[in-house]
């Protein structure tokens, strides 16, 4: 027993490496990210509660936005860096429809500019957008109720043609082929199909447009006209309304007679030469179209000169 030679010693188990630390810079990267994240599921969750408080949802999108675009550009990690790319996508999305609840529409159109760099293209590892074509669509509306053909015409061109039969892009085109055509009826009844919920504000804002049209040709058409007639052609209620209408008519003319050459004179739905010419009256059971001859005279060549200047800007906008 003594000759048998001794077992070979086992080797050592292997050790399990140490845990390595993750580098400070990813560190705080990942404790950014998860503040953000927490902070968006706030803010998200105060956007959609019923009621909503809108200076609540302001003061959490502005906390949300000063961590996101202040570690975004820093990010170094690639996955981290798509996430936080998306949340700011999504972010932005919210902050475009709480404009609109706001009725600001400052802050709808720079919303709208920040959100195009993530409507670009496909951002690689990025999912596709379910709120693009509503935001777009909604800009597209704004720009047509704001009386901003030009631009219009501009931001429909950076739209891929395929991407006109969609719902959210067609309907404003259709609309704008609508108020060029003079097809007021049809626009009226968009009106009524449009859902109430952040389209009712745009579809106030063009009947307006529309009104303003209307009595464009007015004006021009008539010398004076029943008031009940005068009140249904501008799509108003009642002559109580069309009383309303008839001051804020002459007052906008007044305003735009005091601004002189230095105002934005391109011709457009609402925006028309010769201005302050002609002020509306409604006396008893009639509305009147008060003209100036005289001024007419002296101001005519000046009209087909800011005519045509306008055209030609507008033209060069679309093309």
């Amino acid at each position: 027993a003594s000759d048998r030679p001794a077992p070979a010693p086992r080797p050592a188990a292997p050790t399990a490496p140490a845990a390595r630390a993750l580098p400070a810079h990813a560190a705080a990267e990942m404790a950014d990210a998860g503040k953000a994240q927490a902070l968006f599921a706030t803010f998200k969750g105060a956007f959609e509660a019923e009621p909503c408080d809108l200076a609540r949802c302001a003061d959490l999108l502005k906390q949300l936005k000063l961590l996101l675009f202040a570690s975004l550009p820093a990010l170094q990690d690639a996955a981290l860096s798509a996430a936080q790319s998306a949340l700011t996508r999504e972010t932005l999305e919210l902050a475009c429809l709480l404009s609109i609840r706001q009725e600001d529409m400052v802050g709808f159109e720079r919303h709208v500019s920040q959100l195009k760099m993530y409507y670009s293209g496909d951002k690689a590892g990025q999912p596709a957008s379910g709120q693009k074509y509503t935001i777009l669509g909604l800009f597209l509306l704004h720009l047509l109720s704001s009386d901003q053909i030009g631009d219009f015409h501009t931001e429909l061109e950076l739209i891929p043609v395929e991407d006109y039969e969609n719902p959210y892009i067609k309907r404003p085109i259709e609309l704008e082929r609508c108020l060029m055509e003079g097809n007021y009826a049809k626009v009226l009844e968009a009106h009524k199909d449009f859902p109430k919920q952040y389209y009712s504000i745009f579809m106030e804002r063009l009947l307006e447009t529309v009104r303003l049209k209307v009595g464009a040709s007015l004006e021009r058409s008539y010398e004076h006209l029943p008031a009940k007639q005068a009140a249904t052609m501008l799509i108003l209620n009642d002559v109580a309304a069309l009383h309303k209408f008839v001051v804020e008519e002459n007052e906008r003319k007044a305003r735009a007679e005091a601004g002189g050459p230095s105002m934005d004179m391109t011709p457009s739905l609402t925006r028309r030469v010769p201005q302050g010419l002609v002020r509306w009256e409604l006396k008893g059971e009639k509305l009147y179209f008060k003209r100036s001859e005289d001024r007419r005279l002296t101001i005519i060549p000046m009209d087909v000169i800011e005519n045509t200047i306008g055209y030609a800007t507008d033209l060069e906008r679309i093309v």
